[in-house]
């Protein structure tokens, strides 16, 4: 199609499409997550894991990988890291093969990794929304006393999916019922966008 981003194959006119699978099969890097050009969140969410008692990782929504290369850079840590599309598990294999990467649908796979410390949702919280509910409830169940970690990116004032939901990173905080440790949101005067990394322990929010 003349003029087709990935874009198309995400999110269009405030509809979500999820095609993934086609979206990497025709862009070679979607979110130009090589050069990773808003790095507030990301930078953050490594900080959070070196603040906690956390030595592994499932990274859900890995894409090509670069995240969870720099995760292992600044940590140490080894992420288990997964995605839905096998495209995107395939090149993410080949620029990394030091690193482990599944193809996995964490809506009905994430049970099978409940050994992990942390469960890192990356930036993928708009296209789970359907399923989100059934995702917290799940991991309530099964990683009580572990650590959720949000990294996010919300809209300024141009949000059109989602909105029923939450807007805000704050909105998003009210919404998860466990307990708050830790949060850092970042924006410049030029971006539409506020970048977001929040980190929760999986227990019951105290009043």
């Amino acid at each position: 199609m003349k003029n087709e981003t990935y874009h198309d194959y995400v999110i269009k006119d405030g509809e979500f499409i999820g095609e993934f699978e086609k979206m990497y099969q025709r862009f070679d890097d979607p979110w130009m997550q090589s050069s990773q050009p808003n790095k507030y969140a990301r930078m953050a969410g490594i900080v959070h894991l070196k603040n906690f008692p956390i030595r592994s990782v499932l990274e859900c929504g890995c894409g090509l990988g670069y995240y969870a290369n720099w995760i292992h850079q600044d940590t140490g840590i080894i992420p288990q890291s997964v995605d839905l599309s096998e495209t995107a598990i395939d090149k993410a294999r080949a620029l990394f093969p030091h690193l482990n990467f599944d193809v996995a649908d964490i809506t009905s796979d994430l049970s099978s990794y409940r050994g992990t410390d942390c469960v890192l949702l990356s930036e993928i919280i708009w296209y789970i929304l359907p399923d989100l509910d059934f995702i917290l409830q799940t991991l309530g169940n099964e990683f009580a006393g572990r650590y959720l970690l949000v990294n996010q990116v919300f809209y300024k004032g141009t949000q059109q999916y989602g909105t029923d939901y939450f807007t805000t990173p704050a909105e998003f905080i009210d919404y998860v019922p466990f307990q708050l440790v830790g949060y850092c949101e970042a924006t410049t005067e030029r971006d539409t966008t506020v970048e977001s990394s929040i980190i929760f322990r999986i227990e019951q929010k105290r009043s």
